[in-house]
């Protein structure tokens, strides 16, 4: 049912065609938070359509309105009724420009990957980039969380991107190490200090170190590394890169 149609925006799947495969989840969510964030988001000037900030500024909002388990998240049903029945537009204001109606994979899988796959669904994305970097307050609640590492990772493309695709993504102090040493505020603050001679990049930067990081875990056990460990790996690694020196320019 998910054709070219519907992946180019010409028609639209409601909960009565889907009647037949929809399953109840066991609880009742408001989304009216979400809907409201994004008609800000789409109302705001200063974000155009399928721009990252997108995912920043939905992330929080999203995040603590579907304030599901792991689990639960783990549910790729979820993900797929909430693109394709309750925010489809949503979808296609963030990504009509992969779709390719001679390989329409690209946009399918915004409405229909998940699972274990934090890194493809439209929303199932955002919500997991979210959990791998928000700060719980000292409260406890919902309301008195911090986001703002959040915002860094997801405004970032390819941070998000490269965090996300990568299975260490799922040990939380990296996942916190590498949003705090390699997004745009800290690349710049060390470019503008002199320390690095025509530095790369800050997306070839962030490309190269989380791709030598991934090799290096594979050697090594992360949730035995303590934080102070992780740190410095990651910055060593990054500043390998900002060198130069790790075989790569």
């Amino acid at each position: 049912m998910i054709d070219n149609r519907f992946l180019a925006g010409e028609r639209n799947l409601t909960e009565d065609d889907l009647r037949p495969y929809l399953q109840p989840l066991g609880r009742s969510i408001d989304l009216s938070p979400v809907d409201e964030r994004i008609e800000e988001i789409r109302a705001d000037e200063d974000i155009d359509a399928q721009d990252s900030l997108i995912d920043a500024e939905l992330a929080p909002t999203l995040h603590r309105t579907l304030d599901l388990t792991r689990n639960e998240a783990a549910d790729a049903g979820l993900w797929h009724y909430l693109c394709v029945v309750r925010f489809p537009e949503f979808v296609h204001y963030r990504w009509d420009h992969v779709f390719n109606p001679e390989s329409p994979g690209n946009m399918e899988e915004k409405f229909l990957k998940a699972g274990t796959d934090a890194y493809s669904n439209a929303l199932h994305r955002i919500w997991w980039g979210a959990e791998l970097t928000y700060e719980e307050g000292e409260s406890g609640d919902v309301d008195d969380r911090d986001y703002s590492r959040t915002k860094q990772v997801l405004s970032f493309q390819e941070l998000a991107n490269d965090i996300l695709d990568h299975d260490f993504a799922r040990y939380v102090p990296v996942t916190h190490t590498c949003g705090d040493l390699l997004c745009h505020d800290t690349l710049n603050e060390i470019k503008e200090e002199g320390t690095y001679d025509d530095p790369p990049s800050n997306s070839n930067i962030v490309s190269r170190t989380t791709t030598l990081l991934r090799e290096e875990l594979t050697v090594r056990r992360v949730e035995m590394m303590e934080e102070d460990d992780v740190v410095e790996t990651i910055e060593n690694l990054r500043d390998d890169v900002m060198r130069k020196d790790a075989g790569w320019s």
